[in-house]
Formats: structure tokens, C-alpha cells, sequence
């Protein structure tokens, strides 16, 4: 049984750095599963908050409607991988045309990729530390391949994924500030 413990995330650093280089007339997603030290986080932090909570809530066919096209991160923690291979897609396809330009989103996939993870939980310790704790929530989340992360992410660039010591994936995804030049 893993224990509950705080351990450095370089990405999640660098994606704080990034949402805070792009000011607070931007907005944070948070997917979920939303806690309130990461709502005070951010909202200490002078930043909205948006909660569409996906690991938690049971209506997975429900729209992904974000609102304006004006999110500077996007959060989503384990979202990705209690959701269907075709759900996590039509996810990151919604969200995507939703950052602003040098927008991030943040996610965090379970495991190895290989078996199905036990439920965790994430909690924002500070701007550079995050608390992983095993979940007493019911939501079963499953193995997502570094393939699947691949594709998931294809649309951002640059991308970069990382495997943390306790064996889940970090990743981060950036929208480009200049839109690429069109190809002739």
C-alpha cells in the first residue's frame, strides 16, 4: 500500500511559473479531482478558478463545455486516465482551442502504463511540491500507455512527460505563442 507523501514536481513548477508569466486575466481549469488546497492555491494566487471535476462526478458522456477561450492552465491531475481512451481524446480536443497562447495543461497519468493503477489523489503542497495520498474516492481509474500520452498531447508543442519515483507519469503540454507558419 503506498503511503501519503510530498515529493518535488519539476513540472508542475514549471507550469505554475508559466500560468503566473501569463497573469490573472487568464483563467485555471482545474478537472479534477479538484481539493481545496489547490482552489486556495490558486485563488491566493489572484488566478479564477474553474472546477469541472471528471474524476468524481459519474456523468462521463456529459459536454465538455469550458467556457471562453481564455485558460492559461489547465489541471487535470488524474482525469485522464478515469475516462475512456475516446472520452480523454474529445477531452484534450475541448480544452486545447480553449488556452491562450503559451498555455499549459498539466495532467498526471497513474502507473506505468502497463497495469491498472490503484486510485490516487494529488494535493498542491507549494508551487513546487505535490502530495500524493492513496484515494478513499471510488473512481477506478486505468492503464494509459506512453503512447496514449503521445497522442493525447499530440497537438501541443512542445511537450514533455516525466516518470515520477512512485511510477505515475507527469506531463506537460504547451500551446505554441506563435501560431506555426502555414506549410506551402
Amino acid at each position: 500500500m503506498l503511503e501519503a507523501a510530498d515529493y518535488r514536481s519539476a513540472l508542475f513548477e514549471r507550469f505554475v511559473q508559466n500560468v503566473e508569466r501569463l497573469g490573472t486575466s487568464t483563467r485555471v481549469l482545474d478537472l479534477g479531482p479538484a481539493t481545496p488546497a489547490g482552489l486556495n492555491f490558486w485563488t491566493g494566487r489572484g488566478f479564477s478558478v474553474s472546477v469541472h471535476d471528471l474524476v468524481t462526478r459519474t456523468d462521463h458522456d456529459a459536454d465538455f463545455e469550458f467556457g471562453p477561450a481564455d485558460l492559461g492552465g489547465v489541471l487535470c491531475w488524474n482525469a485522464l486516465t478515469v475516462l475512456s481512451r475516446e472520452r480523454a481524446a474529445e477531452l484534450v480536443a475541448a480544452v486545447r482551442p480553449r488556452l491562450v497562447p503559451g498555455g499549459m495543461l498539466f495532467a498526471i497519468f497513474d502507473g506505468d502504463g502497463r497495469t491498472v493503477p490503484p486510485p490516487l489523489l494529488y494535493r498542491v503542497s507549494d508551487a513546487t511540491r505535490l502530495r500524493l495520498e492513496p484515494s478513499a474516492r471510488d473512481h477506478h481509474p486505468r492503464a494509459v500507455s506512453t503512447a496514449e500520452i503521445d497522442r493525447l498531447l499530440a497537438s501541443f508543442r512542445p511537450t514533455r512527460v516525466t516518470v515520477m519515483r512512485h511510477g505515475s507519469r507527469e506531463a506537460l503540454g504547451h500551446v505554441p505563442s506563435q501560431p506555426r507558419p502555414a506549410s506551402d
